[in-house]
């Protein structure tokens, strides 16, 4: 999965209008059934990206590019390519619409994209936009789905404002188990990722304490992923 997570903390830097062409292809379809591990159970991040492991066998990959695309406390929107002015941003204390206007040389005129549309999963308020949200949509999905090569239908995502803090979340995106002290994860979405005869991303893994430390099998010379559980 570092190879996913790399790619997700990639999206961070590129947040702008561009196009990628899918790579997603079809596989068998596995079944997590083996016992999972309760001490996986729960969130953990690093100071970029992280995972959230369910008790219903799901996988939420989680995105903090706060530090590349947030919301000032002048109701802006910062990214690293602009600084998106609040006239440019609709906010009603639940839904969040935000658009861009940027020239394309290609067709030689100015084209508005629309950036990121949310709506919040909690209450309603006018006064500020710290929250949970739904995101509907946008080129910020769009493109963080694209770049890993699988169509932006194909996930739930939600987002979650508190300052300047920004986090994305695709809620239960992937299917794991716990065997023998390794992680598989897997789904038909992965076809991409996974290579030769095999089904899944397979980690082994350890947890002491409050650190998940997981590193990919089958592959010579790669550094391990260290996590912080903070759920």
């Amino acid at each position: 999965m570092k190879k996913i997570l790399s790619t997700i903390v990639a999206f961070a830097c590129i947040i702008c209008l561009c196009s990628c062409e899918s790579k997603q292809e079809e596989t068998g379809t596995r079944v997590s059934t083996a016992p999972i591990d309760p001490e996986i159970v729960g969130t953990w991040m690093n100071d970029f990206s992280g995972y959230r492991f369910g008790e219903n066998r799901k996988v939420s990959l989680i995105i903090d590019f706060s530090k590349n695309a947030h919301f000032t406390e002048n109701g802006e929107f910062q990214t690293m390519n602009a600084l998106i002015p609040k006239e440019q941003i609709k906010y009603d204390g639940s839904k969040i619409y935000i658009t861009n206007t940027v020239y394309s040389e290609e067709e030689q005129m100015d084209v508005t994209s629309v950036l990121i549309d949310m709506e919040r999963l909690d209450e309603p308020n006018p006064d500020s936009m710290d929250g949970y949200y739904h995101i509907l949509g946008g080129v910020a999905t769009d493109v963080l789905a694209e770049q890993l090569g699988i169509p932006p239908e194909h996930f739930n995502f939600e987002g979650k404002i508190d300052g300047d803090n920004f986090t994305i979340y695709m809620i239960d995106c992937f299917d794991y188990e716990t065997f023998d002290e390794k992680i598989d994860i897997f789904s038909d979405l992965l076809a991409y990722y996974v290579k030769g005869d095999s089904e899944a991303l397979s980690y082994d893994y350890t947890i002491e304490n409050d650190t998940l430390t997981m590193t990919l099998t089958d592959v010579e010379n790669v550094a391990p992923e260290v996590y912080t559980k903070v759920e």
